[in-house]
């Protein structure tokens, strides 16, 4: 057994749904559960919503046949997610991780946000496939979490990755200041190498905000590098991340204007979808 790190949480919300993304984010929360001790919770959703919406009105003489090929989407829909769910249960046997297993019926959203009330943070896809197979889903199950949900989340491309450098976009914001009071509290990657970032076109401001920053969390025993950069939020993160090679961004979402500060907000979407590493997102 590994050397495990003090415990500062216990639950972990794994959203499953088969595809490449899901089965990264098991990885990840099982690297995650070995290494700290905690208890995974896998829970497949059935989109019965978006299963009968998929399949359309039927046309008249024809509603039996539509309602039989309801029936059959979600028949098939139980046995997939029955299959994800014994898969993710014999990975953590496999690797002997605490778990317990769920399988929901109803709007993904709602069904992880109703379930992540017991646990300290959750981790899913960047992309979603809820419906598994029958259409496609409208918006994104991530950032109904985000728009809506009270947890952290751990947001994972379709690959995995080993973490050692993460990147912490600050704005000043109450989003961002949450997201990063969780990061530190959650002690999974304090050890890694920590860059702050602010993007803003006043330069004194931005120092007087990473400087704070920094002392908060040097209080956690962390050194981090402090930078600025000005321009467009999305694009100077970005061209931080690849520059130089981040593998984690820590970030709050739907932050709001100010004289000041930059908007957050506007960015998310476009972080999420172009950023191609692990998010830590708190709103």
């Amino acid at each position: 057994m590994p050397n495990k790190s003090p415990l500062n949480f216990a639950e972990i919300l794994v959203c499953l749904d088969g595809s490449k993304y899901s089965q990264a984010a098991v990885e990840y929360a099982a690297q995650i559960a070995v290494e700290h001790d905690a208890s995974l919770t896998g829970v497949g959703v059935i989109d019965l919503p978006g299963i009968l919406r998929a399949s359309g009105p039927a046309p008249i003489g024809a509603m039996r046949s539509d309602e039989l090929s309801e029936q059959h989407h979600v028949k098939e829909a139980r046995g997939i997610v029955a299959q994800i769910l014994k898969d993710f249960e014999g990975t953590c046997r496999e690797k002997d991780i605490r778990y317990s297993i769920h399988s929901e019926t109803g709007t993904p959203f709602r069904e992880i946000i109703e379930e992540s009330k017991f646990h300290d943070f959750i981790i899913l896809g960047q992309k979603t496939f809820f419906r598994h197979g029958v259409g496609r889903e409208r918006g994104t199950t991530l950032h109904r979490i985000l728009h809506n949900g009270l947890t952290a989340v751990f947001a994972v491309p379709d690959s995995v990755r080993e973490i050692k450098k993460v990147l912490v976009a600050y704005d000043n914001s109450v989003q961002a200041t949450k997201a990063i009071q969780m990061f530190l509290l959650l002690h999974i990657w304090n050890q890694c190498d920590i860059t702050l970032l602010n993007v803003n076109s006043d330069v004194a401001r931005a120092k007087r905000l990473l400087d704070r920053l920094g002392e908060y969390v040097g209080r956690y025993g962390i050194q981090p590098a402090k930078v600025h950069s000005r321009g467009r939020p999305d694009k100077a993160i970005l061209s931080y991340i690849r520059e130089h090679e981040i593998d984690l961004l820590v970030m709050g979402a739907y932050g709001k204007r100010t004289a000041s500060e930059f908007v957050f907000g506007s960015a998310t979407k476009s972080l999420i979808d172009h950023a191609d590493i692990p998010l830590f997102i708190y709103h």
